[in-house]
């Protein structure tokens, strides 16, 4: 009865597992000029609440909310504008504030700075203090009755200084009943749709009055979420419109024809200089008016669109193609969960890095330096077919359901796959295949051709999702090994360019199986394999990146969920107690590189059990971050092998082999 009564207590208790590097670890730099590079905090996404003229530079300064990780509120200092024409900021500087989101900063034209907010059922009224970097409450105020549980908020000052706000409102619809983690979960039904409610926002207004109303023509405005609304000024009768952002990525605009209040047209998309609407390259942007155009941003990092000034024939205000924000001074930025590996890629005979994300893009980051001493330039995307590689998960491409649409999880490894002094690509993703795309170029020159699914016995190659696989040359052949549909490490061989034959399970030094992941379904896959030969013995060892919920090589006793997880009570006879009775969803840990050494040849592999790499003061290296982790071994860096790992909130780290430990 005890532990019964023990039990929901425990389910509702959150032990937060923290990131661990060795001592001294700094994430690779931009060597771009003044270290220019794209602008990040510590999170998976941003949202801008807003500017002011808080240090009194040609622009305004910018304050942003950084969330999934450490949430708090930032201000970054406006120090120039680059050639793209996307302003750059200095380093940012927390913001004391006792909000994180769901808020909206504006400058009045006295030039205070006010902060609201949204706090449940109530607007709070806050002022930004200089001196002490704080936004301080002034007020709070009940919402109306029909504004419940709005999602953002959006201000429109008046000529007499007053404000009107638009609300994000959810029209109540529910998606797919269940839990993605266990076997019952089935976001489409047997004809391939997706089921639930499609559920949409729409805008409710509160005009300086207090009066509150339904301000866009419909509820059904947008799928899943806005994630912010802002008021933009583009020119003549046009000083009030609005804009949103999207879930799915579009930017939706709304002309405003009240000279105070909402008298919002039917909505439009804000499109391209092409004339079709732009989509935001990655998921959940919100979106903020910035020196003459916008600012939007969710996973991953900044963007600016700037306004053309010009209008579609449909009314639609046009936007040239977004380009990041920058920073001075900033970590090499990979996007959200990079997946990395080194390769030469432009011929010049030293190691570049190339990196997936989330986002669905293969980035490229040119070394600069030497293999020795790297330094590395900001990414450019990958192209294949002359267009930017952005692989994401569709209708129907996540088994967690239609609102993942816009992931990709992108996981690319390099090889010389078909003979020819070229280095090829082969990515996973988050549908769970493999698509090689060839190499077509020259060594200086790459090019590569579009992708090609790679086949097994005429069948798509397909395994476990936001996989990666590890790629080898051993003798005359290219070895290729997944995580296959049984959840098991599984090699294969090249036959030619799309065809590869099975090479069967990859066994453990005791005949079995090497399993990968510590659940089904959300709880499956997440894990990047790479062939590399780390205690320099001839046999190639497994490098693994791993997510939380990786359990490598069996579910009761693997890394890093069953080994390495904390259960919500740290240690004595109550931890003891429950132990074996929490689910494995409540052991929290991080995505924790490991290797796996090959105590057989590289024509007959067997593996040992997985070790951790751990600092020399013996404690694990867990570079940041549940959701998965990206990990290799390299000689970039001298004296190697060395270890490339990433944190979830894509900076890349290079820990010297030589000070790492790997143990139980």
């Amino acid at each position: 009865m005890k532990l019964l009564f023990l039990l929901p207590l425990l389910a509702t208790a959150s032990l937060a597992a923290e990131p661990h590097l060795p001592k001294g670890t700094k994430a690779l730099a931009s060597a771009a000029k003044k270290g220019h590079g794209p602008l990040a905090l510590v999170n998976l996404n941003h949202h801008v609440l807003g500017h002011a003229k808080v240090f009194g530079g040609k622009e305004d300064d910018l304050f942003v909310a950084g969330y999934g990780g450490p949430q708090a509120v930032h201000l970054f200092r406006w120090v120039d504008a680059a050639e793209t024409g996307a302003p750059v900021f200095a380093q940012p500087v927390e913001v004391k504030c006792a909000f994180k989101d769901k808020g909206s900063v504006f400058q009045r034209k006295d030039g205070v700075i006010i902060g609201l907010w949204i706090d449940k059922d109530a607007l709070v009224t806050t002022e930004f203090d200089r001196e002490k970097v704080e936004f301080r409450e002034t007020k709070r105020t009940k919402l109306p009755g029909a504004v419940k549980s709005p999602g953002s908020l959006g201000v429109l000052v008046n000529a007499d200084g007053g404000y009107d706000l638009a609300f994000e409102m959810s029209n109540g619809g529910k998606g797919a009943e269940g839990s993605p983690n266990t076997e019952e979960w089935r976001p489409y039904n047997s004809s391939g749709i997706a089921v639930g409610e499609l559920r949409y926002r729409y805008l409710m207004g509160v005009t300086a009055d207090g009066k509150a109303r339904q301000i866009t023509a419909t509820k059904n405005e947008v799928y899943f979420s806005m994630h912010g609304v802002t008021a933009i000024n583009l020119g003549k009768g046009h000083e009030r419109d609005v804009v949103t952002g999207s879930r799915q990525g579009n930017l939706v605009h709304y002309h405003n024809t009240a000279p105070s209040g909402f008298e919002l047209e039917r909505k439009r998309l804000i499109a391209g200089e092409d004339g079709n609407a732009l989509r935001h390259p990655s998921i959940n942007p919100s979106v903020c008016a910035y020196g003459g155009g916008l600012i939007a941003c969710g996973e991953g990092s900044p963007y600016f669109y700037r306004f053309t000034g010009k209008f579609t024939k449909a009314g639609a205000p046009i936007f040239t193609e977004p380009v990041s924000v920058l920073q001075e001074h900033a970590d090499l930025y990979a996007g959200t969960l990079p997946s990395p590996t080194t390769v030469d890629w432009d011929g010049d005979g030293v190691l570049d890095i190339l990196a997936g994300n989330s986002e669905g893009f293969v980035l490229f980051f040119k070394n600069t330096g030497s293999n020795e001493a790297p330094t590395f330039l900001p990414a450019t995307r990958v192209k294949a077919g002359g267009r930017e590689i952005q692989v994401q998960a569709g209708y129907a491409g996540s088994l967690q359901g239609l609102q993942e649409a816009r992931w990709g999880y992108l996981s690319p490894n390099v090889i010389d796959w078909n003979g020819d002094d070229l280095p090829d690509l082969i990515t996973g993703d988050i549908t769970g295949n493999y698509l090689i795309y060839l190499n077509r170029g020259t060594k200086t020159e790459p090019k590569l051709e579009v992708a090609h699914p790679i086949y097994c016995d005429g069948m798509d190659l397909h395994g476990m999702w936001r996989c990666r696989a590890a790629l080898a040359k051993m003798g005359e052949r290219v070895a290729l090994a997944i995580v296959d549909g049984d959840d098991h490490f599984h090699l294969y061989w090249r036959i030619d360019d799309y065809n590869v034959e099975d090479g069967g399970k990859l066994l453990l030094e005791d005949g079995k199986p090497i399993g990968a992941s510590g659940g089904v379904g959300g709880m499956s896959g997440r894990c990047k394999l790479d062939f590399f030969d780390w205690n320099q013995d001839g046999k190639l060892d497994f490098v693994i990146g791993t997510g939380r919920v990786c359990c490598i090589p069996d579910r009761a006793t693997g890394y890093p969920m069953a080994a390495l997880g904390q259960n919500p009570v740290v240690g004595g006879l109550v931890g003891k107690l429950v132990d074996s009775a929490l689910p494995a969803k409540l052991k929290k840990t991080l995505g924790t590189p490991l290797v796996m050494l090959n105590s057989g040849t590289n024509e007959a592999m067997r593996f040992a059990r997985p070790l951790t790499f751990q600092d020399e003061e013996g404690k694990v290296v867990q570079p940041g971050g549940a959701h998965e982790t990206g990990a290799v071994g390299t000689m970039l860096g001298g004296n190697g092998p060395n270890l490339l790992i990433c944190n979830e909130a894509g900076r890349m780290f290079l820990l010297p082999g030589r000070k790492l430990q790997t143990k139980p």
